[in-house]
């Protein structure tokens, strides 16, 4: 009995047996593949998004505690940081919380000071590419049609609203985060600027009215 015993144990796995598992595990990885590759695409949008709702948060809360105007910014970038070539877009998925505009200066090192002379004063900035490589973004005024790539809070935490022709672009009410080549399980993204100030991201695939992600 112990002879037949030993023999069991060292008789270990048959070829067919590990030809067996290799094709089932095979087969559960090609499941999963395309799982994973859905909840890889929808991170980098979420990951935008919650940069996006970050950056324009830090601005209103900037503008509140220093008691004047501060600018949030999207920019673009031709270069793997954040630099002086930088230029205001509102197509870019980089963006600079500052005094005054950035572009072209977006290297510039950040102030907490409110009196210092140097432009832009910035206070924050992000690099887009980071966690969210490949995601497109728009950034629009509140008609949703008209591109525009800033809002400015007042101390009150209020955007602003401008009037003029050349000061269009500074009406950002709402930026959308999507592909520029999209997938069926693609859930794209859209960041919210309420009149008051308020700064939310909602899901614009969800359309049960009780559904606190969905977009209003």
């Amino acid at each position: 009995m112990a002879s037949l015993t030993r023999r069991a144990t060292q008789q270990g796995f048959s070829i067919i047996e590990i030809a067996v598992t290799l094709v089932v595990l095979g087969m559960l990885l090609a499941a999963a593949v395309p799982s994973i590759g859905t909840w890889t695409r929808n991170a980098k949008l979420r990951n935008q998004a919650e940069s996006l709702q970050s950056g324009l948060q830090q601005a209103r809360n900037e503008a509140v505690r220093r008691n004047r105007p501060i600018t949030f910014h999207m920019v673009n970038n031709s270069t793997t940081t954040l630099g002086n070539s930088c230029a205001l877009s509102a197509s870019g998925s980089s963006w600079v919380v500052s005094v005054r505009s950035p572009a072209g200066a977006c290297g510039a090192t950040p102030t907490n000071s409110s009196t210092d002379a140097a432009d832009p004063l910035i206070v924050a900035s992000h690099l887009g590419a980071d966690g969210a490589n490949g995601v497109s973004v728009s950034g629009l005024a509140s008609d949703n049609t008209t591109a525009t790539d800033s809002v400015t809070f007042d101390a009150l935490g209020r955007p602003m609203t401008f009037s003029g022709s050349g000061d269009a672009h500074r009406n950002l009410r709402r930026i959308t985060v999507n592909y520029a080549s999209s997938q069926t399980d693609d859930r794209p993204l859209r960041v919210d600027i309420t009149p008051a100030g308020m700064v939310r991201f909602c899901d614009t695939t969800i359309t049960n009215t009780s559904d606190p992600r969905r977009c209003l």
